[in-house]
């Protein structure tokens, strides 16, 4: 038989009013109240009220009484009113009844009357209660004992001793239909416009009758109680959110349940610096537990491709939403309603990657929650906007909440579905490499450009600079640099030994929005060779020194220009461009790479190198390294003998550089030694000792590798004003 009432009833309840007008079928209800003004010490209060109905019963009244009573002073009572436009009591179908359970499967179809009217209170009392009552509820109830019989009570209480007030309004739906084996999370909520603090609570549902505020709690039916009056899965696991209204629960039974919520108000009392009860607001709710959610609740969270801008992709089905460049915020639209408390707001619930496939990163989710706590339209801010052409995939995933996104019907979206962004509009960043010139004869120096109007540059990250080294078949990344408008970088990895030995190729990329805007063209150093590889080139005389280089592709190179450099105290002077040629001219056309020179220098330390200069854009000039020459001075004759080998092994023999007759001169014998490279490596003291000659080491004391090294030997005598300078070579062979 109770099946039976399910079916036929669902929901119902008896309403019945003072005098004779009774109706039936009433499925919930609640009351609230705003201040409007005091004169003479009454108040004016304005009351809200709304009562449910199961169409299949008789109408509501147009008008309902209720009474505000208090100890303090006799009952008084005013009539409220349906609110037009008028519906005769018929009412409007309740909002988001049939959201997860369709009408056939719930068995019942709910509407709403609201009524409105004023009442005046005589004056202060900490006790006033608004209260409505009427007779009967739905016999098809599942959870209260004798259902028909039990009463309808809702009410509102107001301390106004301590302050006029308004009570908290309920502006969530108290009809729900609710179907077996999901979770649901059904907000209470509330607007309070005082600024007071709210405490959420399931509380009795009551029955009362006539004019009375005193109501009596109705008992429960076995296996249920006012805090657990609905059979959930695991047992007695229903809660409610003190703090937010939130009510959680997994419905395990189809059944038909009625319970109350209660929202205690309090305002702070600043002169005793306590929270001090104002007033209280119930609700009683009726709700239907069906087998089965509709279809469209069953399928979980789904874009509603009725929106504007979401279609499926024709090739590979996926739900696609279109966007512009540089879009920041990912707005979806949902069939059915979003659960706002199954959103992780920290953005976790979505995996969002670019069209390489790397990741992009949310910052966090902002939903459009209504009173319900349910959203149909969800903002994802991302930290970065798109910026690449092509297809972003944002994939569903478990939050850190714990859950993936669920619908209002506690279905959830399955974790890797995947929605589809098509970004179109995106720009090219235009940059490019325009040289490679080894500065100094010590490191190469990458130079490039770029067109800032391109690309958004408040987007720029890095540019990183890339090298290929000989016989290496990829580049690798050797440095960056975060100043955008900075277009060089010195490569320190690459030092004065390595430029002589060879050509190195780079190119760079821009790091934009964290995607790499891809690879530029690539320019290779110029690598400058003595035929035979001998160097340093030491007195060549009248021998002809062969030049050769590779091909520069830094640009269109019209000529190569062969010019020399003399280092003098250390420093070396400007350039002066070579004339003494054998073949071919000086600059040398290009595509010719090779040149023939005589020199007739002066003894000293000198550097050939080469250079060329873009014809189209001269600020750029690409420089080669460098090949030492040293011009040696011979000695005196019949003055000093100086060595030209030394074997410092040890062994006693020759393992020191020995100058004969060095202790002639007096004032100044001092000696400097030099590498291929023109650096200084050991120099004695302002007399040079032969009794503690230089044995083939650094001014440290730590032997230096075998080979040529250059000295220069000062002499001074200040008695005879005989003065020169000794250049040669000496070979260290440790012949051990």
């Amino acid at each position: 038989m109770k099946n039976f009432f399910k079916t036929i009833f669902t929901v119902v309840a008896i309403l019945a009013y003072t005098g004779t007008a009774k109706a039936s079928h009433n499925a919930g209800g609640d009351i609230q109240y705003e201040y409007i003004s005091s004169s003479g010490g009454t108040h004016k209060y304005k009351l809200i009220m709304r009562l449910y109905r199961d169409v299949s019963g008789i109408t509501l009244p147009t008008s309902a009484t209720v009474y505000a009573c208090s100890a303090n002073y006799s009952t008084v009572s005013t009539t409220l009113s349906e609110i037009p436009p008028g519906t005769s009591g018929q009412g409007v179908v309740a909002p988001t009844l049939f959201d997860c359970v369709s009408s056939t499967n719930a068995g019942v179809t709910i509407n709403v009357v609201t009524y409105e009217g004023e009442i005046t209170l005589p004056g202060n009392a900490p006790d006033w209660t608004f209260a409505f009552s009427t007779c009967c509820r739905n016999p098809a109830v599942d959870n209260i004992v004798n259902p028909s019989s039990q009463g309808f009570y809702i009410e509102a209480k107001l301390n106004n001793q301590i302050g006029q007030n308004t009570s908290p309004e309920f502006v969530s739906e108290p009809v729900r239909a609710f179907c077996v084996g999901r979770t649901f999370n059904w907000k209470q909520s509330t607007v309070e416009p005082d600024g007071d603090s709210l405490f959420y609570r399931i509380s009795h549902v009551k029955a009362g009758y006539g004019g009375s505020c005193t109501p009596t709690n109705i008992n429960y039916a076995a296996g249920w109680t006012y805090d657990q009056p609905i059979t959930t899965s695991p047992s007695q696991s229903l809660t409610m959110n003190p703090n937010t209204g939130l009510i959680t629960f997994k419905p395990a039974s189809v059944e038909i349940d009625v319970m109350a919520v209660t929202v205690d108000e309090y305002r702070y009392d600043s002169t005793l610096y306590v929270w001090r009860k104002i007033g209280e607001v119930n609700r009683d709710m009726q709700i239907a537990i069906a087998s089965l959610c509709t279809p469209q609740a069953q399928a979980g969270v789904q874009l509603d491709y009725q929106a504007p801008g979401i279609y499926q992709d024709p090739d590979n089905g996926l739900p696609t939403v279109d966007y512009n460049c540089l879009d920041s915020t990912v707005t979806l639209k949902f069939k059915v309603k979003l659960d706002c408390s199954s959103i992780s707001p920290d953005g976790t619930d979505f995996r969002l990657t670019k069209p390489d496939g790397q990741p992009l990163a949310i910052e966090s989710f902002t939903a459009n929650c209504d009173a319900n706590n349910e959203a149909t339209q969800m903002t994802i801010k991302l930290f970065k906007p798109l910026s690449k052409n092509g297809k972003y995939f944002l994939y569903s995933k478990v939050g850190n909440d714990g859950n993936t996104l669920l619908n209002k019907c506690g279905f959830p979206m399955n974790e890797f579905d995947t929605i589809q962004l098509n970004v179109t509009g995106c720009f090219n960043a235009i940059y490019e490499m325009e040289n490679v010139t080894i500065e100094k004869d010590q490191n190469p120096v990458i130079e490039w450009s770029a067109d800032t109007s391109s690309y958004p540059d408040y987007l720029f990250q890095e540019w990183q600079i890339f090298r290929k080294d000989p016989g290496a078949a990829t580049y690798a990344k050797v440095g960056t640099v975060f100043n955008q408008y900075k277009y060089d970088f010195k490569d320190s990895q690459i030092g004065f030994i390595k430029v002589d030995q060879d050509s190195y190729d780079y190119r760079i990329d821009m790091k934009l929005n964290d995607d790499m805007q891809g690879a530029s063209n690539d320019i290779h150093s110029i690598l400058l060779e003595r035929d035979n590889g001998i160097v340093p080139i030491v007195d060549p005389d009248t021998v002809a020194i062969n030049l050769q280089w590779n091909q520069y592709n830094g640009w269109a190179v019209d000529s190569y220009t062969v010019f020399l450099q003399e280092k003098i105290a250390g420093t070396w002077m400007g350039e002066w461009i070579h004339d003494h040629v054998a073949s071919p001219q000086n600059p040398v056309l290009a595509p010719d790479t090779s040149y023939q020179m005589f020199v007739e220098l002066a003894p000293g330390e000198y550097r050939v190198c080469i250079r060329t200069t873009n014809p189209t854009d001269t600020q750029y000039t690409a420089y080669s390294n460098c090949l030492p020459i040293i011009i040696t001075t011979p000695p005196v004759p019949d003055t000093v003998v100086v060595a030209n080998f030394i074997t410092p092994n040890g062994d006693g023999i020759n393992d020191g550089f020995i100058i004969q007759n060095v202790d002639d001169y007096e004032d100044l014998s001092q000696l400097s030694v030099y590498n291929r490279w023109g650096d200084r490596v050991w120099q004695s003291n302002y007399l040079y000792d032969n009794s503690n000659p230089w044995r083939g080491t650094n001014m440290n004391g730590v032997k230096l590798a075998d080979g040529v090294y250059f000295y220069t030997l000062e002499l001074l005598n200040a008695s005879d004003n005989y003065q020169y300078v000794v250049n040669g070579t000496v070979t260290i062979m440790d012949a051990q």
